[in-house]
């Protein structure tokens, strides 16, 4: 079961593990549906069968210290829960965390694309401020 959440961890952009009836949980997924972001949903005491539940939880909280939901993983990456979800976005780094960057000509925000809608060349640079 840790190989099969593990990998699930690791496979999806943004993860997050919810319980039905959660508002916490409620209001991480309405934050990510607002800002049109795909992620895998992973319902423990819904859809995941109750025999798993316990043991899902269990290799949650050795994996993260967490023992609440949700449990959110971006990128493959711990990220904590609601709170933590809410100062990534109000910091202004969960796009930054899921690898967007600016375009140099419009500004708007573009997710590993090398041409932006505006159709100008996306280039990324390194901390040298040489393209990539």
């Amino acid at each position: 079961m840790m190989k099969i959440v593990k990998e699930e961890i690791e496979k999806n952009e943004i993860l997050i593990f919810t319980k039905k009836g959660c508002g916490y949980c409620d209001k991480s997924l309405h934050l990510l549906n607002s800002l049109n972001l795909k992620y895998k949903k992973i319902e423990l005491k819904g859809v995941v069968s109750s025999d798993n539940v316990e043991t899902i939880e269990f290799i949650l909280h050795s994996l993260t210290g967490q023992r609440t939901v949700p449990n959110i993983f971006i990128r493959g990456k711990h990220m904590g829960g609601c709170t933590e979800l809410f100062e990534l976005y109000n910091n202004k780094q969960l796009f930054v965390t899921l690898g967007y960057s600016n375009c140099g000509y419009c500004n708007k925000l573009q997710s590993r694309e090398t041409i932006c809608d505006c159709l100008h060349t996306i280039k990324y640079t390194d901390e040298w401020g040489k393209d990539l």
